[in-house]
C-alpha cells in the first residue's frame, strides 16, 4: 500500500508540473496527427513546451506575413516539437570537400558564350511527368543523396522516357560519411566510377549507415560524370533547368526554414556562402510579384507545399541557392 501511495503521489507531482497549456487543442491535434507517444509525463511536458514556443513563433511570423512584412508563411509540421539538435540531420546534411572533383562539363557562370534559348516566364518539370514523388530522408543527414538521386531520376526520364526509382541508401553506404553528410558532385562521381547505382527496390532506404551492398548483377543506372556551374548566376541556372533538366543545388537552411508552409521563402538573414542542405530545382515561376525557384525537398510530402518549397529567385542569390548547382 505504501508503494502504491508513493507511486500515486509521484504521478500527481508530475501531472501538477504540467504547464497550464494555452494551446490544449493544438497540442492534442498535433500529437494525434503525428502519432506522438511519450515515455513519461516529464517527456511530454518537455515536448509541449517546445511546441508552444514554436507555435508562438509561427503566429508572430504569420502576423507579419499578413501585414506584408514577410513573403512566406510558417506552419505547424512534423518538426514542431523537435529541438535544434534533433533538426540538425535534416537541415545540416551537406559536407563540402576542400577541393571539388573534376566535372565532365564545367559551366562558367561568367561566360557570355553560352547560347541561351528563349526561356518561358515559368517552367515546371512536374507537368511533363519527369519528376518522381517526394521522398523522406528521415533523421539521416542524407539530403545530398536525395538531391543527387532526384536529379538523376528526372534526367533518366527525360533521356530514355522511362521512370526509375534509384537507391539513396547505396550512396549513404558507399560514399564516405553517409548520414553525417555529403556533396552531390562526389555522389555523381562515385556513380560514374562505380559503374552505376541500383534501383531502390533492390537496395531499400534504411535512414542509417550500413555496409556498401552494391550489386553490379542487379539493374542499375550509369552516368559518365556531372556538370557543375562554377559560380552563382541565376540566369544561367534558369537556362540549365529548362534546357537540361532538374538541377541539384545547396543552400543555407538555417533560421525558420524547417517551418515553411507556403509563399516564397526569402530570408535576408541567411548566408550566400554557407551551405547546409541539398535539394532539387525542378522549375521556376512568379507569385504575387515575386520570382521563385520551385524546389523539391526530401522531408516527405506533408512538409511545405506537398513536399516542395518556393524559394526566392533574382534576389541576390538568396541563401546561396545558385552557388552549388550540378546535375
Amino acid at each position: 500500500m505504501k508503494i502504491l501511495v508513493v507511486l500515486l503521489l509521484s504521478l500527481y507531482a508530475c501531472q501538477a508540473s504540467l504547464p497550464e497549456s494555452v494551446v490544449p487543442d493544438e497540442w492534442s491535434n498535433f500529437k494525434n496527427l503525428h502519432r506522438r507517444r511519450f515515455m513519461n509525463p516529464v517527456e511530454e511536458v518537455f515536448r509541449e513546451r517546445i511546441f508552444e514556443k514554436k507555435l508562438q513563433e509561427v503566429e508572430n511570423h504569420n502576423e507579419r506575413y499578413r501585414q506584408g512584412l514577410e513573403t512566406y508563411e510558417l506552419g505547424v509540421n512534423q518538426f514542431s516539437d523537435y529541438t535544434e539538435e534533433e533538426l540538425t540531420p535534416y537541415t545540416h546534411g551537406l559536407l563540402l570537400p576542400s577541393e571539388a572533383p573534376e566535372p565532365l562539363i564545367s559551366i562558367d557562370a561568367n561566360s557570355s558564350l553560352v547560347a541561351r534559348a528563349r526561356l518561358p516566364a515559368s517552367f515546371d518539370w512536374r507537368t511533363r511527368g519527369v519528376v518522381t514523388p517526394v521522398k523522406n530522408q528521415a533523421s539521416c543527414g542524407s539530403c545530398w543523396a536525395f538531391s543527387t538521386v532526384g536529379a538523376l531520376e528526372a534526367h533518366y526520364r527525360i533521356r530514355y522516357g522511362r521512370t526509375v526509382t534509384l537507391s539513396e541508401q547505396q550512396l549513404v553506404d558507399c560514399v564516405p560519411h553517409g548520414c553525417r553528410g555529403g556533396w552531390m558532385p562526389n555522389a555523381y562521381l562515385y556513380i560514374a566510377r562505380n559503374g552505376g547505382i541500383n534501383y531502390d527496390r533492390d537496395y531499400r532506404y534504411e535512414a542509417r549507415d550500413n555496409a556498401c551492398r552494391y550489386r553490379s548483377s542487379m539493374p542499375r543506372v550509369s552516368v559518365r560524370g556531372y556538370a557543375y556551374l562554377t559560380g552563382p548566376n541565376e540566369e544561367m541556372l534558369k537556362d540549365m533547368v529548362v534546357t537540361q533538366g532538374p538541377v541539384s543545388v545547396a543552400f543555407d537552411s538555417g533560421g525558420n526554414f524547417a517551418g515553411y508552409r507556403g509563399g516564397v521563402y526569402y530570408n535576408p538573414r541567411c548566408s550566400t556562402n554557407k551551405f547546409t542542405h541539398a535539394v532539387v530545382i525542378v522549375g521556376y515561376g512568379r507569385e504575387n510579384g515575386q520570382d521563385y525557384w520551385l524546389v523539391k525537398n526530401s522531408w516527405g510530402s506533408n512538409w511545405g507545399q506537398g513536399g516542395y518549397v518556393k524559394m526566392a529567385r533574382n534576389r541576390g542569390n538568396n541563401c546561396g541557392i545558385a552557388s552549388q548547382a550540378s546535375y
